[in-house]
């Protein structure tokens, strides 16, 4: 029987234009490319959030304009049997998420990391 795949999700505002927010997240993930229209979306490797998601598949990052700023958020899809057979937290992947772009946001905003 297949294993459904969860996906976790988290955002943050970041006061920053949508194109020089996606600029900061390319700076961040390494990845380099092309710039994005605002609203639009980037692929994530869970490699690229954290070295213990390598069990993850992948996901999307999302770039869209607020009143103050960029809503940046972030989907990952996971595999939740992995995360139980390590023995973690069901929401373990949702905070692991949610704390790399806290940290983003801190790194964008030009304050520690």
């Amino acid at each position: 029987m297949a294993t459904a795949m969860r996906t976790a999700e988290s955002a943050v505002e970041v006061t920053l234009p949508p194109d020089q927010a996606h600029k900061k997240w390319l700076e961040w993930t390494g990845e380099g490319g092309p710039g994005m229209p605002q609203g639009s979306s980037e692929q994530v490797q869970a490699g690229q959030v954290d070295a213990q998601l390598d069990k993850a598949e992948k996901g999307n990052c999302y770039f869209e304009a607020g009143d103050r700023g960029t809503k940046v958020r972030m989907q990952l899809r996971f595999n939740p049997d992995v995360i139980q057979k390590e023995g973690l937290d069901a929401d373990w992947v949702e905070r692991r998420v949610s704390m790399y772009l806290n940290r983003f946001k801190n790194f964008a905003e030009g304050k520690p990391a």
